[in-house]
């Protein structure tokens, strides 16, 4: 992983408390990324376990670019082993899991919104650095 990559995702992990479904955690992050211009896609579809069968539909969760994924719901639904993806993470890294979808237009949520699905999380969450360096990546 990237450094880059690294710090959204410990920026992001501050989110990883609030009990929300995949939905409402995409659309946050969704916000997130926004608020500091962070190129992303929201998708809707599935995730589905290869080795045990196990799909969690529906599922959302985000695509950065270069093939970069953002889901911090998925291992609640599968499993919460380490070959489950969680986190930012590249897909191609989690053989055992399959995700398809479309894309998602996220809603515009407000502050007060936000501040609420997260428990107050969302306003903890602070990634500026990596506004500086995000159009690297």
């Amino acid at each position: 992983m990237s450094e880059w990559h690294d710090e959204l995702e410990l920026a992001l992990l501050l989110l990883e408390g609030a009990r929300i479904d995949s939905d409402c955690m995409t659309f946050v992050i969704s916000s997130v990324l926004n608020k500091y211009g962070i190129f992303h896609q929201c998708r809707l579809g599935y995730a589905e376990d290869l080795q045990s069968g196990t799909m969690t539909l529906p599922h959302c969760w985000i695509e950065l670019e270069q093939g970069w994924f953002i889901d911090l719901a998925l291992r609640r639904w599968l499993d919460d082993e380490n070959d489950i993806p969680h986190g930012v993470f590249q897909p191609s890294k989690y053989p055992r899991v399959r995700y398809r979808g479309l894309p998602l237009q996220a809603p515009g949520l407000d502050e007060d919104e936000l501040t609420s699905f997260t428990d107050g999380r969302y306003k903890e969450v602070r990634i500026s650095h990596l506004l500086t360096h995000a159009a690297q990546y």
